[in-house]
């Protein structure tokens, strides 16, 4: 029997040693996180008893504590049950435990980062946990990064069956309908639901820079229009390629209805088009449309800032309140999106098309637009529904503020079945 020489033995008996040890120094700072993380969000006093660095100390003690505090009960409604955990090392001394939450509304992920035993850095975020939402993961490889997903198909199928591929609207829109902590709906989740229930599978997905999809576009001054058109004709390709799927049905909401047309036209692989509150107009003159409310100064200074854009010239110089929408780095995607006309694309459609909008809808109300340009198409007014997808029968912004900040209203009951029954009619 051979037996190892001595300096192996030794070595492997230092690695097990070490493992052993590292396995439960991550055992250990793992049970402070999930201690510590719980406390941290209700606020709790108990907090001074952790070994905390001076600035998380000084932090738990300030105003904006408590903001975040705020912050996260707006995004997520609480803690939610503990779905797994993960310890990552950054170097000898350094250690992050990552906590996943099913959260009350949303789940999450929280961080918490040790130097050797002692609390140095706590964050969170939102995660997508497919278990809490339903559906399996599915991804798409792109020149730039991978786009994350989620696929809801009907249960106990035993043919093919339609799948629609979801396209959201424009900002850091989530594969859910959410832009949280400010928007939360939850209007593609309830919709793919609903129209997993009519035997429709869907496809829905973090576009490029948002959530899980973040590594794909780090960048916003490089983003185009462009890049999300080509991001649906890959997920056109990827899907046709699956003999699970009987026709694929491309159903863009808000800004993800322009995406759709130029994507189900530069594709010969989708089967139809959807277009659900979709703007008729180019953006510029859809924002000059929404801002007819705003005080005039406003308009003073935003209005030539757009005609700057539209001629293809970047500004320089934005106010401070016109930030969130004309900042420098977006300009260059608000130029390619301003050169396309949606009239003429859904003109150009050769698929069967399907327009729909609601009658309380305060952000687009362009559905005669798109019908004139393209005849053909099939015309839906889905009344009292707005642009949530959810039932109003007002249309002041305060009256429907609830709307885009609970996703406990259900996706209006007249939507889905003109959906399905589109859907089911495309040969």
């Amino acid at each position: 029997m051979r037996t190892l020489p001595l300096p192996l033995v030794f070595f492997l008996l230092f690695l097990l040693f070490t493992l052993t040890g590292m396995a439960a120094e991550d055992a250990a700072l793992e049970e402070i996180a999930e201690r510590f993380f719980p406390l941290f969000i209700e606020g709790k006093d108990t907090l001074q008893t952790f070994e905390m660095s001076d600035t998380i100390r000084s932090f738990v003690q300030g105003a904006t504590y408590k903001d975040s505090i705020k912050q996260f009960h707006q995004m997520f409604g609480g803690i939610g049950e503990l779905k797994k955990k993960e310890t990552i090392q950054h170097n000898t001394n350094n250690r992050s435990v990552e906590l996943f939450y099913s959260g009350k509304t949303n789940s999450f992920q929280a961080g918490v980062s040790f130097s050797e035993k002692q609390i140095v850095g706590v964050w969170f975020n939102p995660w997508t946990d497919e278990q809490t939402y339903g559906g399996t993961p599915i991804q798409l490889e792109t020149p730039t990064g991978t786009l994350y997903g989620t696929l809801l198909e009907p249960e106990n199928a035993t043919k093919p069956v339609p799948v629609a591929l979801f396209l959201a609207g424009s900002g850091p829109t989530d594969r859910n309908g959410n832009q949280l902590p400010t928007l939360h709906t939850d209007s593609y989740r309830l919709l793919a639901e609903a129209l997993q229930k009519g035997g429709i599978a869907s496809v829905r997905f973090d576009k490029r820079g948002i959530g899980a999809s973040a590594a794909a576009g780090k960048d916003e001054s490089k983003f185009r229009f462009e890049h999300f058109v080509d991001d649906a004709v890959l997920w056109i390709e990827r899907l046709s390629q699956e003999n699970k799927y009987s026709k694929i049905i491309v159903l863009g909401h808000s800004e993800g209805s322009l995406i759709g047309m130029l994507a189900c036209a530069q594709s010969k692989k989708a089967d139809g088009f959807i277009s659900l509150c979709g703007a008729g107009r180019p953006v510029d003159e859809l924002i000059r449309e929404q801002m007819k409310g705003q005080p005039q100064f406003v308009k003073d200074s935003l209005f030539p800032i757009l005609d700057e854009l539209k001629k293809g010239n970047t500004v320089e110089k934005v106010p401070e309140a016109l930030l969130p929408l004309v900042r420098p780095s977006v300009q260059p995607y608000m130029i390619s999106w301003m050169k396309y006309d949606p009239q003429a694309e859904i003109k150009k459609l050769t698929v069967p098309v399907m327009i729909v909008q609601g009658t309380t809808d305060i952000q687009v109300s362009d559905t005669e637009k798109l019908a004139e340009a393209n005849p053909q198409a099939k015309k839906v007014i889905v009344k009292n529904m707005n642009h949530t997808l959810k039932t109003s029968a007002t249309t002041t912004a305060p009256s429907q503020q609830p709307y885009y900040t609970d996703p406990k209203y259900p996706i209006h009951e007249d939507l889905v079945p003109c959906l399905v029954e589109f859907i089911g009619g495309i040969k």
